[in-house]
């Protein structure tokens, strides 16, 4: 019995389908097929059945999925107990992460660490909605925003790593055209640019200290996408919602201004999702601790180049 054929095995139960497993383990589909063939020949019995769609593990697949957890888990805790005897930062470490700025949060933080960690490869797989957390069984460690579901994840362990909150954001040009609110009440007669997470419309929740103000936008512009989000509100099509990360340098560069900047969002959390006994590897434990220690400078990572940063990097060669 191949290690891997166990893995994938895993994957596969963990997300439902073979396409879904070959999204989350990075491998063509007719090889994660071949592996579950390979697996189901080598026991002797098929360890699942097709219901609407989906792979259903079937009596045996259900017997078999404790054993399959625990070869896992041996496999790791092994690898991590050698690794750890020399504090070995070494070998591959998967990462997951959800779509939403995984370009200006995930990826900052993850890059930082790899440039103090050369002799780890790092593996960062981005991921759609619930697609994350159905990877779980391929990943070592997920990145997640907010408080993550209980039921999904009450195997894992979470380890904060930081935080951050939301503000409001207009071009200057929006602004001088259709005035700046004085309040969030006056928020209702602008031009309002929605984010809708493709489950549901997301809620203005706003604070300033004790006060509290809560808004159902009616948006003239609606998106998926934060990145759309922004550059709408760039490009004078009203009032947007988005982290105060991910606001700033276009604020700085003039771009956007701040509306009601004494009201933002309460602070949202990021945290790091992983079996408690993944902790032994050093690889992992320096990770966790390195995107912890780290997480506030993300928040002026050079995200984009320029040229004068080209010109810097020259220099230094």
């Amino acid at each position: 019995m191949q290690l891997d054929d166990v893995l994938i095995f895993l994957q596969i139960a963990s997300s439902g389908s073979l396409s879904a497993a070959a999204r989350a383990a990075a491998k063509p589909k007719t090889t994660i097929s071949h592996q579950l063939k390979r697996l189901e020949e080598e026991i002797g019995a098929p360890l699942f059945v097709r219901s609407s769609n989906r792979l259903v593990l079937n009596e045996v697949g259900l017997d078999f999925l404790d054993h399959a957890k625990n070869i896992r888990r041996a496999c790791e805790r092994g690898l991590d107990a050698a690794r750890r005897q020399r504090e070995l930062a070494f070998g591959t470490l998967r990462i997951g992460s959800g779509g939403e700025f995984s370009s200006n949060l995930m990826g900052p933080l993850v890059l930082h660490f790899a440039q103090r960690y050369p002799d780890l490869k790092l593996e960062v797989m981005v991921f759609r909605g619930d697609a994350l957390l159905a990877a779980r069984d391929s990943l070592d460690v997920i990145l997640y925003l907010g408080e993550p579901p209980v039921p999904q994840v009450a195997e894992l362990t979470a380890r904060m790593i930081g935080r951050f909150s939301f503000g409001l954001y207009a071009s200057d040009a929006y602004l001088k055209g259709h005035g700046s609110p004085g309040s969030p009440t006056e928020l209702r007669s602008h031009d309002l640019i929605g984010y809708h997470s493709g489950e549901s419309l997301m809620l203005w929740n706003l604070q300033d200290g004790a006060k509290e103000f809560s808004l159902q936008p009616h948006p003239r512009f609606l998106t998926n996408d934060y990145w759309v989000a922004k550059l709408a509100a760039v490009h004078d099509h009203g009032i947007c919602f988005i982290p105060t990360f991910f606001a700033d340098l276009e604020v700085e560069a003039g771009l956007l201004e701040p509306v009601l900047p004494a009201w933002r969002s309460k602070e949202v959390p990021m945290y790091a999702l992983f079996a408690s006994h993944r902790l032994q590897n050093p690889g992992l434990r320096v990770l966790i601790n390195s995107l912890t220690e780290n997480f506030s400078d993300v928040f002026s990572y050079p995200y984009h180049a320029t040229r004068t940063d080209a010109l810097r990097r020259d220099a230094r060669i």
